[in-house]
């Protein structure tokens, strides 16, 4: 962290809060961008991690082609600030959003994905209302068992109604490999980003010989992304890079592996009880961090090693390790996020501080309503 936890500038703020050290975040976003160009890599930044428009834009202004998001709320939110070239990375099955869909599509350059039929004509039909010509991948299952189309055979299926349904064109492929990204040992990591890559890669070649035209490959991540640069992939669906997290931070490979991102993203929170020997409590609990990653090991502001702990929905703990003196009670700490992306959901906006102590308000969108 560039600034410490009891700079003035984040004495005035109440926390918990979240915090964005935009040096660090601006470094992150130049490493990068950086490695796609060594290996003549496109990037198509994943805003789910940070539902920024102020990151988005930073993200293409480094050299991103275009963005990916999760949602149809994060789709409208990023084509209402203007932004364009925007890929759905999430099927739908809702004739309301498969509307809302075809009315962004006539405002901005955007595609989507599925990986059914009926989802195809779904979309189809919206489309066909409203006017214009979608872009559609084919989501295919590459490991993560969660959606995409199962099987080649599937796979051509669902392309064939793409290219054979009304208003919509299809534009290539998608294989997110969510289940790669975290695993630990490097090696093994390696290996599932490889096999991911093979798959991909027959699932390719049995569409051209169908006849099927497939220029676009979508998929990675931050965990796979040096592997992934030397194709089949066209572009990359990098996200956590920007912010990494206690998730992130177990991964064995360091900057060989392309891991060489810092931590811009923390809760501050002060110390609101020092009655117990041997920890104190601060004022961010289950309320402040996503509970599906791993506890935070960096916490700023301590003067030894620590282990945090939840304790309710507003309390968390620190657990004091030999030799750490208790810190005063109303002490300003920087907590790492456990799981980024659904820490950032949390919150309504970043309060994005820079080397000179300047802190500007960043609105997070496209929240749930």
């Amino acid at each position: 962290m560039s600034v410490e936890p009891d700079h003035p500038a984040l004495g005035r703020l109440p926390t918990p809060a979240l915090i964005v050290d935009v040096a660090a975040l601006e470094r992150n976003i130049s490493r990068m961008a950086a490695h796609a160009e060594e290996a003549g890599q496109a990037l198509r930044p994943h805003i789910k991690t940070h539902k920024s428009v102020e990151i988005a834009r930073r993200q293409l202004a480094a050299g991103a082609k275009g963005l990916a998001c999760a949602t149809v709320l994060e789709l409208l939110h990023l084509i209402e600030a203007g932004l364009d070239d925007i890929l759905l990375t999430s099927p739908i099955a809702d004739p309301v959003k498969a509307d809302l869909i075809a009315q962004a599509n006539t405002r901005a350059k955007i595609a989507v994905v599925v990986d059914h039929p009926l989802q195809v004509a779904l979309l189809s039909e919206a489309v066909g209302t409203h006017g214009g010509e979608l872009d559609v991948l084919v989501d295919i299952d590459v490991g993560q068992n969660r959606s995409g189309v199962a099987g080649i055979e599937s796979c051509i299926a669902v392309a064939r109604a793409i290219d054979e349904a009304a208003d919509l064109r299809l534009a290539g492929i998608q294989g997110f490999a969510g289940q790669a990204q975290h695993v630990v040992a490097e090696a093994e990591r390696r290996q599932a980003a490889a096999d991911v890559a093979e798959y991909l890669t027959r699932c390719r070649d049995a569409l051209v010989a169908e006849g099927f035209t497939i220029d676009w490959v979508s998929g990675s991540g931050t965990g796979t992304s040096r592997y992934d640069m030397g194709g089949p992939f066209t572009e990359l669906q990098v996200g956590s890079y920007i912010f990494m997290d206690a998730d992130y931070g177990r991964l064995e490979g360091g900057a060989e592996a392309g891991l060489d991102f810092e931590r811009s993203l923390f809760v501050l929170a002060t110390v609101v009880s020092v009655a117990r020997e041997g920890q104190v409590s601060i004022d961010a609990g289950t309320k402040a961090f996503a509970v599906n990653g791993p506890l935070p090991k960096v916490v700023i502001g301590v003067d030894g090693p620590v282990e945090f702990a939840f304790a309710g929905d507003e309390p968390g703990i620190l657990k004091l390790g030999q030799g750490t003196p208790t810190p005063p009670l109303g002490t300003r700490v920087l907590v790492e996020a456990t799981h980024c992306d659904p820490t950032v959901n949390l919150y309504a906006g970043f309060n994005a501080i820079d080397m000179d102590g300047r802190i500007e308000r960043w609105e997070i969108g496209a929240r749930h309503v």
